[in-house]
Parts: structure tokens; C-alpha cells; sequence
């Protein structure tokens, strides 16, 4: 948790700025977190020190603000990393900046920014309006899925896995796209890239062998010294990354790392009385450099107990595969309750709050979009189409509040022409479009609805010229691409909800790794007209038909069989 420092911090507030304006000072931002490292350490090293405090008490409005909490600050002014520490005019333009600074560095910095204020102050530059959309839209093709490939396998390292040298962090987006490029291609070398990073990551120091779950990053090539916070989003796509590589490969030792993943997440991160997943834990070198036994004498490093909408939709997703991978009905039933309190908790009727039912920040398009995605995964889960109804409120909402209907794409938050600083700028991000992009593909598949497709299309469009400058980092909207372009394989499973037999088929629907696939559920008693439309004949035995296109495999009553016609479909295919 924060350091106490001699600083009297400020929220971001219409008040915090008014002050800066009224008393004609420069604004010092501080972007935090709760479970950083640097950022604990600049308040003990730096703004403890008294001639620090009181210079910026003086000089400056300090402003600090939680990254976790305001994901639309933190887009716009991170200066690369945590802390960031930027220096502001009074309408929030920026001065200048940087991350941590040691008090020798700081003292100084501090003079020269104020000094440069104190020479401009009289000729304030008003704040920039928001630039008009001029990136080319272009038109998405399965080249870019090639080209994000081709920059994973370019920044491999080939020894330890991972990409490039120090520091590592997990890029588990990039992973994941090389095994589903494997899983189509049976492209071997590329097959290497996620189980030799699978391997060294998961036997390393980044995996806690005591307690389970992985710390943030290695800030070695070799993942041997660790970053030791411990993310609620990291965990989240290690999980489905290691039950994805067990999946595909049979490989028990993923199997192994995602139950450790569980046991971490259970027992530290999430509400076992009332469901939901928490934000963090602190980073603690001594407390996680003993065994575990000597751990549980020691005070635990701090949990952020937030709950915030985006995280929990991640790992509520993760939480239903690793419950049909590897066979575990509690897993399944705890990502259930969590999913129902999500929506009782954070959804205020038209939209998902951030965190905690707070109301602030405004709609965030990544919680939105995370919670779709998840509600059409809990459909696929269990068959119960309210999820799906759930999603496209969600999307509706969405849609109204956040897509840009001249230009195609979504904004990353309600953009408010008068906030404070660059809240006033329309922002798009490209990792969110994405997210947005392969929820708008699944809704089609699950609804039929038209729209849904055009939206995906016109978000992908956007991005296809700049894409390039992400490199690896473009993964997810490769995934995307990927999804949006390629015809699925699609499961049909017709049985009441009320017979084991179709609980089993759906089961063993969801357990089998086909990245493209999309499970949809039809009750006789519920369904019958749409089963009659599809051509399917009524019977009492609960069925699945697995099909691609126009291209549909005998019908299956054992569910042993989904797999093999699954098998036969991907080789022809």
C-alpha cells in the first residue's frame, strides 16, 4: 500500500484543476498503483523527503491517481511504465515527464520544470482540440494474421522462449496466436514457440512453486528474477493459455501449472463467500523468497480487493475452460456465482461500472466488451440463452455510447468535450477494438444478426493501416482478423437441458481446444421451430452435429465422437 509522504495528494477532479488555474500553478501527475513496486519506493525515497514535499506543496497541484482505477488517465498520459510522473500546465497539457526519479534527480527536475512554467505562464497554449479521424481505412485480409505471425517468430528467443531479451513480460496474446496457428497448419517450429515458452516459464522463479500463480514479469532474459506482483489479468491469460497447451498437446505438465494457477487464484485472489476475482497482490521480495510454510507465519503482502469488470470477465472465461479441460465441476460452479455477482454487482442497468458499482470513470469499452465476450462464453457453457440476451444489452449500450458510426471503431471511454486535460480526446485503442471485434464475430455466430458482422468489419478496417507499428503486440487483433475472416466450426447440440446425455455432449464440446469453434445449444421444448428451420429431425435423443460451412458430419449421440469428427474436419479443411 501507499507510503505516507509529506505530500497532500489531490484526486482528478474539476476542482483540482480550477485550483491549478486560479492559482496559476503547474500541475504534478503522479499515475500509480497499488501493487507497484517503483511507485512504493518513489513515495518512500523521494516524496518523503521534507525540502521534496514542501517544494511540491508549493509550486505544484498534485495530482495522483490509481492506474487500476482510471484506465482513461492512465491511456492518455503514461509516460512508460509505473510511476509515471508528469508534469502538467493548469488545462492539462503536458510539460514534460518520466517514471521514477531518486531525490537527487527529482530535486532538480523540479526546479527546471517550474522554472521553464514561470517563463511561459504568461502565454498559456490553450489545449489542442481533438484531431480529425485521418488514419486510411483499409481493407482486412488474412496477409495480416501472416505478417503478426511472422514478427512472433522474428522475436522468439529460441533458448528461453518468450520474446526478445530483458525484461520479459508474459505476451501470452502472441502465444496463444502461434498455437492456434498451429492447431491448423500443424506447422511444428511454430508449435515451438508456446510450449518451450510454457516450459521455461512454468518451471522457473516467474511460477511461485510454494503458493502457485505467476508473478508480473522477469526483469531477466531467462525468467530467473521475477517482478513479484501478482496481477489478477496476468493470471487470467496464463490460465487459458496452459489449458489451451494441455488441450492441444495432452502434455500433463500444463495441466499441472494451470491447477497451481487455481489454487493461487482461490485462495488469494477471489470472494470465496460471494464469488468474484480480486485486483492484485503486492510485490514483496522477502516474503516470497521463503517456503511456504514459513510464508503463513509472515504477514501477506497486500490485496487489492477491488473488483474490477474487465479482470473478472477474464478470469470467469478462464475459469469455465479450466473447468471443462481438466475436469472439474467446482471450478465451473465458482466462475457461475462469480459471473452472478459481477452483473448484480457492477452492471447499473444499461452498462458495466469499472469497479466496486462506482460510477466513475465513465463507460469503459474494455469492460463492456470483456463482459459480452464472457456472457456468450457462459451461453456456450451451459446453454442458457438469458447469457446471450445479457450480451447484446451489453453491446446495444455499447454501440450507442461508444462507436463511432462515420469512421467504424470504438472509443475507448464516453468522451467528454469539456474533461479535464486529454480526457476531452477521442481515443481508439487498438487492443480494445480487438476485444470488441472477436465479441461482435461471436455474437453473429450465436444470433445470426447481420449487424453484428458489419460492426466487427468496419473496427477491423480501421486499424489495418497501423497495425504494422505493433508488431507482436497486434496479436490480439490478428486473433481477430482471424476470427472475423475464417469460417468456424460450429457445434450444434440438440437435447433438452434437462437430460445428462446432452449436458454430457455440451461438456465435451466445450473441452476439446478449437480456437475457431462456437457451441450452440437448441432445447426441443424451447427450440423446435428454429430446429425445423436448420433441418434437423426431432428426436429424443440428445444429438450434436459438427459442421463447417455448409459441410455437417453425421450426427453424434456419444460424446466421444465429437472429437474424432472434429479431427476429420480440421484435416479436410
Amino acid at each position: 500500500m501507499a507510503h505516507e509522504t509529506g505530500i497532500k495528494w489531490l484526486d482528478w477532479t474539476d476542482e483540482a484543476f480550477e485550483r491549478a488555474k486560479t492559482r496559476n500553478k503547474p500541475i504534478l501527475l503522479d499515475i500509480s498503483a497499488v501493487w507497484c513496486h517503483w511507485c512504493h519506493r518513489l513515495d518512500q525515497d523521494t516524496y518523503s523527503v521534507p525540502e521534496i514535499a514542501e517544494y511540491v506543496e508549493s509550486h505544484f497541484i498534485p495530482i495522483r491517481v490509481d492506474t487500476d482505477k482510471r484506465p482513461d488517465i492512465n491511456r492518455r498520459y503514461n509516460m512508460g511504465g509505473w510511476p509515471t510522473t508528469v508534469f502538467l500546465t493548469p488545462n492539462g497539457l503536458v510539460m514534460g515527464g518520466g517514471t521514477y526519479f531518486p531525490p537527487d534527480q527529482m530535486r532538480q527536475i523540479l526546479r527546471d520544470v517550474y522554472s521553464i512554467w514561470e517563463k511561459t505562464k504568461d502565454n498559456p497554449t490553450s489545449l489542442p482540440l481533438p484531431e480529425p479521424e485521418s488514419i486510411p481505412i483499409g481493407d482486412i485480409s488474412i496477409s495480416i494474421v501472416d505478417e503478426v505471425v511472422g514478427e512472433i517468430a522474428n522475436n522468439f528467443d529460441s533458448i528461453y522462449g518468450g520474446f526478445g531479451s530483458q525484461p520479459k513480460f508474459p505476451s501470452t496474446d502472441a502465444h496463444e496466436l502461434a498455437l492456434l496457428k498451429y492447431h491448423y497448419t500443424g506447422n511444428r517450429e511454430i508449435l515451438k514457440i508456446p510450449t518451450l515458452t510454457l516450459h521455461n516459464a512454468g518451471k522457473s522463479r516467474l511460477f511461485d512453486s510454494e503458493m502457485g500463480g505467476f508473478f508480473r514479469y522477469s526483469t531477466v532474459r531467462d525468467w530467473s528474477i521475477p517482478h513479484f506482483e501478482k496481477m489478477c489479468e496476468d493470471n487470467a491469460k496464463w490460465l487459458s493459455l496452459y489449458v489451451h497447451a494441455y488441450q492441444e498437446t495432452g502434455e500433463h505438465f500444463y495441466a499441472t501449472i494451470a491447477k497451481g494457477i487455481l489454487e493461487y487464484v482461490l485462495t488469494w485472489l477471489s470472494d470465496q463467500e460471494n464469488g468474484c476475482f480480486y485486483g492484485s497482490q503486492d510485490a514483496d521480495e522477502g516474503y516470497y523468497n521463503l517456503t511456504k510454510n514459513e510464508r503463513l507465519k509472515r504477514i501477506a503482502p497486500y490485496v487489492d480487493k477491488q473488483i474490477y469488470t474487465n479482470w473478472n470477465a477474464l478470469m470467469i472465461s478462464s475459469f469455465f475452460e479450466a473447468s471443462t479441460a481438466l475436469g472439474d465441476r467446482s471450478t465451473m460452479d465458482f466462475a457461475m456465482k462469480s459471473l452472478d455477482r459481477l452483473m448484480s454487482l457492477n452492471y447499473n442497468g444499461k452498462d458495466m461500472n469499472h469497479f466496486d458499482n462506482e460510477s466513475h470513470p465513465p463507460t469503459q469499452l474494455d469492460d463492456q466488451m470483456q463482459t459480452v465476450r464472457t456472457l456468450c462464453h457462459a451461453y456456450e457453457v451451459s446453454g442458457d440463452k438469458e447469457f446471450i440476451l445479457k450480451a447484446e444489452s451489453l453491446t446495444q449500450s455499447a454501440v450507442e455510447k461508444l462507436y463511432d458510426k462515420e469512421h467504424g471503431g470504438f472509443f475507448d471511454t464516453t468522451v467528454d468535450p469539456n474533461g479535464q486535460g486529454f480526457l476531452c480526446k477521442p481515443v481508439k485503442p487498438l487492443d480494445e477494438n480487438s476485444v470488441a471485434s472477436r465479441a461482435l464475430v461471436k455474437l453473429y455466430y450465436l444470433t445470426g444478426k447481420e449487424n453484428y458482422h458489419k460492426m466487427a468489419r468496419e473496427t477491423l478496417n480501421r486499424f489495418v493501416e497501423i497495425f504494422p507499428q505493433f508488431g507482436l503486440m497486434a496479436a490480439d487483433y490478428a486473433l481477430a482478423v482471424d476470427a472475423f475472416l475464417n469460417e468456424p466450426t460450429i457445434i450444434r447440440i440438440i437435447g433438452s437441458l434437462e437430460k445428462e446425455q446432452t449436458l454430457g455432449l455440451l461438456t465435451e464440446a466445450n473441452r476439446i481446444y478449437d480456437p475457431r469453434k462456437v457451441i450452440q445449444v437448441y432445447d426441443p421444448n424451447r427450440d423446435a421451430k428454429h430446429i425445423a428451420e436448420l433441418g434437423y429431425p426431432s428426436s429424443d435423443q440428445p444429438t450434436a452435429y459438427v459442421c463447417w460451412g455448409r459441410l455437417c458430419k453425421p450426427p453424434i449421440t456419444d460424446p466421444r465422437n465429437i472429437a474424432t469428427e472434429l479431427a476429420k474436419l480440421n484435416r479436410s479443411g
